[in-house]
């Protein structure tokens, strides 16, 4: 029955389709809708800035330095275009006369901002930020230096390695650039894991004579019904991992999709994934009624419904129900798959990750039990 179970998955080519292909598809379409948009949306060009110091001192050295090497030309970290003046007066009339963007004015202690009337929110934040964090850091420092000179130095040798002020830090919330755009994928990703429950549904189909005539022959076989219904499962989960494998490759090496650096995480959440949605197809095939098509065709429009309400469309759907209905968030299998791959792949939080993969697991034991409760009492008077 293994080997058979495996054949039948391979020749169907709508399941393959659906599980394998169409996801495979839409990622690609969406590959070129989104390429370079986010970067689009996050770059900064350098903006024109004049700095002015008033005054000798360490303070304004060491502001004039960290300006500098955020106007280096060429670099990665570029964010102004620099140029010295002698008076706020000159700098100003530069600034009505749209030839600048901001004013840095150094002085003993102060870090004053000025910016262009038409500025940008770009421009506000980036100099706001830089001057805001720059007095904090200096005061930490110095308050620090009375204390303990050691420790200032390790604080001054701190803030030089950080001196980013629009790329988030990866080691710390995220565990890569947090581009909203991923979701979408890894969402498509999870819709073509929940199309695995037609291959319960079809494992339905198998055992059961009153929806197959193909179950007339298990009918009469003299192996164990709770055998056979945990070797038909078995030799669906193996085709599944594979097909899920096979596209998170394509993701990560042909569409560049971060999928962070623990793979057996990973690979707990491909097997725990498609597992549930196995699981899921097989109370679904218990429960609707019909033959194979017409239970495929429900359980079809019962996960597209999860699938959309998860935020596959929508992306910020999960957020609106988090805020106003946050058990369904809980309860919606499309979303706890969207948010347990979400946290393991951008997110750095493993609590979060074990907690959604211990409801996957829990829903995946109970409706097997419920599965092999059911079809291994299963008794026809015909046969």
């Amino acid at each position: 029955m293994f080997k058979y179970s495996i054949i039948k998955m391979i020749r169907s080519i709508g399941g393959l389709f659906w599980m394998f292909i169409f996801p495979l598809v839409l990622m690609t379409a969406m590959h070129f809708a989104f390429d370079s948009i986010y970067s689009y949306q996050n770059s900064i060009d350098p903006m024109r800035t004049i700095l002015i110091t008033e005054g000798q001192g360490v303070y304004q050295e060491g502001f004039e330095d960290l300006i500098e090497s955020l106007s280096e030309e060429g670099s990665e970290d570029q964010l102004f275009i620099l140029e010295k003046a002698d008076s706020l007066e000159e700098a100003k009339a530069k600034l009505a006369g749209e030839e600048a963007e901001i004013i840095f004015v150094v002085s003993d202690g102060d870090v004053e901002v000025y910016l262009q009337e038409n500025h940008s929110i770009t421009s506000a934040a980036v100099a706001g930020s830089i001057a805001d964090t720059y007095k904090q850091r200096y005061q930490l420092i110095a308050d620090a230096w009375e204390q303990d000179p050691a420790f200032a130095m390790e604080l001054v040798n701190d803030a030089r390695e950080n001196v980013t002020y629009t790329v988030s830090q990866k080691e710390k919330a995220f565990g890569a650039e947090p581009n909203p755009y991923n979701w979408y994928f890894l969402s498509t990703l999870v819709m073509g894991i929940l199309f695995m429950a037609m291959m319960g549904i079809n494992m339905v189909g198998d055992l059961r004579a009153d929806v197959s005539a193909v179950a007339m022959r298990y009918s009469v076989s003299p192996a164990r019904k709770g055998q056979m219904v945990v070797t038909a499962f078995a030799a669906r989960v193996i085709p599944g991992i594979v097909i899920v494998a096979i596209q998170l490759m394509v993701m990560k090496y042909v569409f560049g999709i971060y999928l962070g650096n623990d793979y057996l995480k990973l690979a707990l959440f491909v097997v725990s994934a498609v597992m549930f949605s196995i699981s899921f197809g097989i109370i679904c095939g218990l429960c609707f009624k019909g033959d194979v098509h017409q239970r495929g065709n429900k359980a079809t429009s019962l996960i597209m419904i999860s699938v959309f309400l998860s935020g596959e469309m929508i992306s910020q759907l999960p957020g609106l129900f988090e805020r106003y209905f946050p058990i369904f968030n809980k309860i919606n299998p499309a979303t706890v798959l969207n948010m347990a791959l979400f946290k393991l792949t951008i997110g750095n939080s493993a609590e979060g990750f074990f907690t959604n993969i211990a409801e996957i697991i829990g829903l995946t034991v109970v409706f097997l039990a419920i599965g092999i409760a059911v079809l291994r009492r299963e008794k026809y008077g015909s046969v």
